[in-house]
């Protein structure tokens, strides 16, 4: 099915009666959503703003507060979190409160769910290039930086998305683990099958029990590593209950990880590369050893001198390029394997040490699940997960001597400066919804 363009949703001729959404087995038609679309606009402009913050944890309500805004021609900014202090510290950038609840927030609020008075017409198309959404990202450093973008941008992204992997409307609503107030959860759980009518479900399950009691079988699921890390012991999903694809971002999964993935879930995982500013640019599965990434369709991708990675329309703003603090590594075949991030190089000892491929190759340990690199009071620092073999052996001789074991292990490939001093080990890697790892937290697992 072609994608319809977002600002012409509500002049598309869809028929009235099909599913938006799924809330607990009620069905949320289209006229119903263009209903409160409208009642929502109304009560934006009724109040004269003219930017507005949604946070609502139902993804219907999200999507009605973000449409509403956008229809009383308000920019729609997206917060990263509900928290009542990230609310507070972006008070400035917005006049009224799209929520669920009632918010302590001065000035305006709008309870998504209540009824609201005013006009339930159909919404009038809108200008792709000034409807705006704004984001919050904190890549890896913890510091919050504000990306707008337009909703042709959306557009094309979603119109690439539908050229790499064709869905069909109708069908068992996508089901998503990720929320939706970030790019991935919210281009891929709502606004691409919005736009190509297959309906999503309207809430987001936190842990894979109750989202697998649902009916999985043919569906669409979005999660994250993170997520797809915590499937241990569950029992593998019979043919009949297995999802259609699983689309995975945040963070590379391991080749381990996906394939113990895939053998509970039945599908391996989809994972998908990009960021808030490009949104999905390349994708990979990996059914054996690690695996290239394979840009998107229309996606052109250079490096800088530095090696960085720079993406050329369609998806940057105005077809500009987007400079990236990603490196890369371009295969003779078109596809890029990632090395890192330019701020995950250190400087130890006088040499570039690269927390990434301290990473890897932990990861490459027997004894070793996963683990993450920090410098951490001017020491490099590593965060392991250790198998259940791992455990045991640090049950044995404890940590000082587990230590300098893997330091003798890492030494076969690593140079004397990039064998960690300091070590922490831990059941799991802290990381945020998404499944990114902040620096910041891995820190904090050293602060004492």
């Amino acid at each position: 099915m072609t994608a319809v363009p977002l600002d012409r949703l509500f002049v598309s001729g869809r028929d009235p009666e099909s599913l938006v959404a799924v809330r607990d087995g009620t069905p949320l038609r289209f006229a119903g959503f263009a209903a409160d679309v409208a009642r929502v606009a109304g009560a934006v402009r009724a109040v004269g703003a003219l930017r507005g913050a949604v946070v609502s944890a139902d993804p219907y309500w999200f999507l009605v507060g973000l449409f509403g805004l956008l229809h009383a021609g308000a920019a729609a900014i997206v917060p990263p979190d509900g928290l009542p202090a990230t609310i507070a510290a972006l008070s400035g950038a917005f006049d009224v409160l799209l929520c669920d609840e009632a918010s302590p927030t001065p000035g305006p609020v709008i309870r998504l769910a209540d009824p609201l008075a005013g006009d339930a017409a159909i919404p009038a198309p809108l200008d792709p290039a000034t409807a705006r959404l704004a984001f919050f990202t904190s890549g890896s450093t913890g510091t919050a930086k504000r990306i707008d973008k337009p909703l042709d941008m959306l557009n094309r992204e979603i119109a690439t998305l539908e050229t790499r992997w064709a869905t069909r409307p109708g069908g068992l609503p996508v089901l998503a683990t990720v929320p939706h107030r970030h790019v991935f959860g919210l281009t891929f759980h709502l606004l691409w099958p919005l736009a190509t009518g297959r309906p999503f479900a309207s809430h987001i399950d936190d842990l894979w029990e109750t989202l697998l009691a649902r009916d999985t079988g043919g569906a669409i699921l979005v999660t994250s590593p993170a997520h797809l890390t915590r499937l241990s012991g569950l029992a593998p999903l019979p043919a009949h209950r297995r999802p259609v694809r699983i689309f995975a971002a945040g963070a590379p999964l391991r080749a381990a990880q996906a394939r113990a993935a895939a053998a509970v879930l039945g599908v391996l995982p989809t994972e998908v590369f990009g960021s808030t500013e490009t949104g999905a640019i390349a994708t990979r599965t990996q059914p054996v050893a690690e695996t290239s990434w394979t840009p998107l369709p229309g996606i052109q991708l250079r490096t800088d001198a530095d090696g960085c990675m720079i993406v050329h329309a369609p998806l940057g703003p105005d077809g500009a390029p987007f400079c990236s603090a990603d490196r890369i590594e371009p295969v003779a075949d078109g596809t890029f394997h990632f090395l890192g991030r330019t701020d995950r190089i250190a400087k130890i000892e006088g040499k570039r040490v690269s927390l990434v491929r301290l990473e890897t190759e932990l990861a490459a340990l027997p004894l070793v699940a996963d683990a993450a690199a920090v410098v951490a009071g001017e020491r490099l620092s590593a965060a392991v997960v250790l198998t259940p073999d791992g455990c045991a052996r640090l049950d044995a001789i404890g940590p000082f001597r587990f230590g300098r074991e893997l330091r003798r292990q890492l030494a076969v490939a690593l140079e004397p400066a990039s064998l960690p001093k300091s070590w922490r080990f831990v059941p799991a890697l802290p990381s945020s919804a998404m499944g990114k790892r902040l620096d910041a937290d891995i820190r904090r697992l050293f602060a004492s």
